[in-house]
């Protein structure tokens, strides 16, 4: 009898062992889920914060921005308080920081064509920029194929539906004004190098907005005219210093074409906020393209999370 009740016995603890492991195998399955639960209602309501709180730096540039019209609506330079960075200023649970950029002192992608045509004085002028660069300025010419109205390729290196719907996968030109400079990196010959080399000194606001030379870097300077070298460009930087040029018209008449001298002023309308919240691991980025109209009123036009 001894001898029977030894093998049940056996089976009774393998059982037992079995049910031990099935039930800690469930139990650790069960708190690794609640875990995840509890992470991804974490991230999420990290996520939702950080926007509100982006939100609110958005609120408080527009504040900024109407301040500086009512202050010195006549002028807008880098000594100006929009032009401070914003030290990261402590929020509940984190930091917050950011800080405002004048896109008219950039070179505008848009002005390439005006009307739906090329506009010659600003391929021009990107050509320049593109040398002072290093680029191969026939990218010029791609660009302006991929703005302007029609299907025709009308540069020797331009490129227009039937380069661009061989890809894979596939896709058309814009034939319109783009709004963001990153749609540089679909155009035929952009490379991502190029693309981080020309990033810092274009834009895309609208068509017609003037160049500020108060607040444009010397290498956008320079793209002004072929007769203001890099070294000259820097000069004109230092010359106008954190106040910026007293009489713009006469400082450029002589350096620049009078069609040019058209363009360029030291009054700004678009400006890009760049806030980041960071709340404990969770960080979050923001791009915000404002618009300041002559009354003041600040409005976003585009926004972007994450990636400019």
């Amino acid at each position: 009898m001894n001898n029977a009740i030894q093998p049940q016995r056996g089976a009774a603890v393998l059982t037992a062992m079995l049910v031990v492991t099935v039930g800690t195998v469930i139990a650790v399955n069960m708190m690794w889920n609640a875990s995840l639960d509890l992470r991804r209602t974490t991230a999420s309501l990290a996520a939702d914060q950080s926007l509100l709180f982006l939100q609110g730096a958005e609120a408080m540039a527009g504040d900024i921005l109407r301040a500086d019209l009512i202050a010195s609506g006549d002028i807008d330079h880098l000594g100006e308080q929009w032009a401070a960075e914003i030290p990261p200023m402590p929020i509940d649970g984190g930091v917050i920081s950011g800080h405002l950029e004048d896109l008219h002192g950039r070179f505008n992608l848009n002005s390439l064509v005006y009307g739906g045509v090329a506009d010659e004085i600003s391929q021009r002028q990107f050509e320049r920029l593109l040398m002072l660069l290093g680029l191969d300025q026939r990218l010029a010419g791609v660009a302006v194929d991929w703005l302007d109205a029609d299907v025709e390729i009308e540069f020797p290196n331009g490129g227009e539906d039937n380069i661009y719907t061989g890809r894979n996968p596939p896709y058309r030109t814009a034939n319109t004004v783009i709004t963001s400079p990153s749609e540089l990196l679909a155009m035929s010959g952009l490379e991502q190098d190029a693309y981080l080399t020309l990033m810092p000194y274009v834009t895309a606001i609208p068509s017609g907005s003037s160049l500020n030379v108060n607040t444009a870097s010397d290498i956008v300077m320079a793209s002004l005219s072929d007769d203001i070298d890099i070294t000259y460009a820097t000069q004109l930087v230092q010359e106008r210093g954190m106040v910026g040029f007293t009489d713009i018209n006469t400082r450029f008449q002589d350096l620049v074409e009078a069609d040019v001298l058209t363009r360029i002023s030291g009054i700004s309308r678009y400006f890009l906020l760049t806030a980041t919240v960071t709340l404990g691991t969770h960080q979050l980025t923001m791009y915000s393209l404002l618009e300041r109209d002559s009354s003041g009123i600040v409005r976003s036009m585009f926004r972007s999370l994450g990636a400019q």
